[in-house]
């Protein structure tokens, strides 16, 4: 399973595609509050980025790929 859900975290892990999409901004939007979890994960397809980064949630674990996390960290940093 790509996405791992609860109500104060979603996991994302290995390769989410874009058949994950419609649920993680379904459970984006059910969980206004809730942060992301990225050290599993190896690859989003670009929907699923784009969705992450329009949510802007806080991400409690960066990706340990340096290479994936260096690309994607910039677009997913919130601010806080």
């Amino acid at each position: 399973m790509p996405i791992v859900y609860s109500e104060k975290e979603a996991s994302l892990q290995e390769v989410v595609t874009i058949q994950e999409v419609d649920d993680l901004l379904e459970w984006l939007l059910a969980n206004t509050d809730a942060s992301i979890d990225l050290a599993e994960c190896r690859h989003l397809h670009l929907a699923a980025l784009q969705t992450l980064a329009s949510a802007r949630r806080k991400v409690s674990a960066w990706p340990q790929d340096e290479a994936f996390k260096g690309w994607i960290k910039p677009l997913l940093t919130t601010g806080e």
